[in-house]
């Protein structure tokens, strides 16, 4: 969901943190949503369902790594460069998979999860929910919404480079988190909608925190970040918020878990918490954005599809899972990084710097003693 090769500074724990997030989404949807909506047959143990029914929070998780990571992928970018990194990372894979899935539900004749190929075509622009405004988005997969989340607040990231207000950032996320905390007392559903303000506390949270990596803790960025977590903790923890079923999320550990994703990201900026490259935080850095790609709609079909052959829920997840992984590094392989590294040099094609001719040596020898010691 965001760019890697963009950023000045690699930072293993949030690789490692972006798997988390993907895989609490992936059970969010496997082990709790698919059954509370009928999409999937299976018994689930009620604590692992417990568990799984807290996976959405993974989303949260999401927004707040995009916010520190665009954030410092923004730093110094010209326009074009961030639009053509924004474009090369988001839409290669995403086309792909669109297809995909849309192709798997066609294949295997899905009511539940076909479209029309005017829906298709809507989805492709990521921006479903601006097309089909006043009405319920028709997504080819129900986790594509929170990437015109994030497609919305890169615009909102455009904006500022264009503008040249990185440096003075603070005065437009005090102002980004006034009007979010005015549309949580009385929400306004078009500002709502175009300013993205239900998400703007956990942008804003982590481009706070790549501010005291980058700084070190000051006092406004202290109190902002407290403006941020109230916010945070008091949206997702609002009646219409919590989701509805038996052994769903309570209020406490919903607010626990978004304060432990605090907790853990000042760790992440004041460095108290490293982590050198692995195998883990390579895979989880390369895999992320594909497996949340192709997961959920595929997965719900491929998993009753298979349900005359294996009841258990449990055994069908397996080889489920193990196809996901592997579309999911051909995607990558494949799509994802040559289609990226093709687009982003059509964009935003490298400067070449003219070279100078030498001078003379003897011109060179006679003026050294003017240069200055180093």
């Amino acid at each position: 969901m965001m760019n890697q090769n963009a950023c000045p500074e690699r930072t293993h724990e949030i690789d490692l943190l972006r798997g988390v997030a993907c895989l609490a989404v992936v059970m969010f949807h496997f082990l709790y949503r698919g059954q509370l909506d009928g999409w999937v047959s299976g018994e689930v143990p009620a604590w692992l369902a417990w568990v799984s029914a807290h996976g959405y929070l993974g989303v949260h998780l999401f927004f707040m790594i995009s916010g520190y990571v665009i954030f410092m992928s923004a730093q110094g970018a010209t326009p074009r460069a961030f639009v053509a990194s924004r474009v090369a990372r988001l839409y290669p894979a995403y086309w792909v998979a669109a297809l995909l899935t849309a192709g798997t539900a066609w294949l295997l004749a899905s009511p539940t999860f076909s479209v029309s190929w005017q829906t298709l075509l809507g989805n492709l622009t990521m921006l479903t929910h601006l097309i089909w405004v006043g009405q319920e988005p028709p997504y080819v997969d129900g986790a594509y919404w929170s990437l015109a989340i994030e497609f919305q607040f890169y615009l909102i990231m455009l904006g500022l480079i264009v503008a040249n207000r990185l440096a003075r950032i603070e005065r437009f996320m005090a102002g980004w988190l006034l009007l979010s905390s005015l549309d949580f007392v009385r929400p306004v559903y078009l500002a709502e909608l175009l300013l993205v303000l239900e998400w703007a506390p956990l942008f804003c949270a982590g481009m706070l925190f790549y501010r005291i990596r980058e700084r070190g803790l000051e006092r406004q960025t202290y109190m902002m970040l407290w403006w941020c977590h109230f916010l945070v903790v008091a949206r997702a923890t609002a009646p219409q918020a919590l989701r509805p079923g038996e052994g769903a999320p309570g209020e406490w550990s919903v607010a626990l878990l978004l304060t432990a994703f605090f907790v853990i990201f000042w760790l992440v900026a004041s460095r108290r918490w490293t982590m050198r490259a692995s195998a883990l935080t390579v895979w989880a850095g390369l895999l992320t954005y594909p497996v949340y790609l192709l997961h959920q709609n595929i997965g719900y079909m491929l998993l009753e599809w298979l349900r005359p052959l294996e009841s258990s829920l449990l055994l069908r997840l397996l080889p489920v899972m193990a196809l996901i992984v592997v579309a999911s590094i051909l995607l990558n392989r494949g799509v994802e990084r040559p289609c990226g590294r093709w687009l982003r040099r059509r964009l935003a094609p490298p400067q070449r710097v003219p070279a100078q001719r030498p001078r003379p040596q003897a011109v060179a020898s006679s003026h050294r003693h003017l240069e200055p010691s180093r």
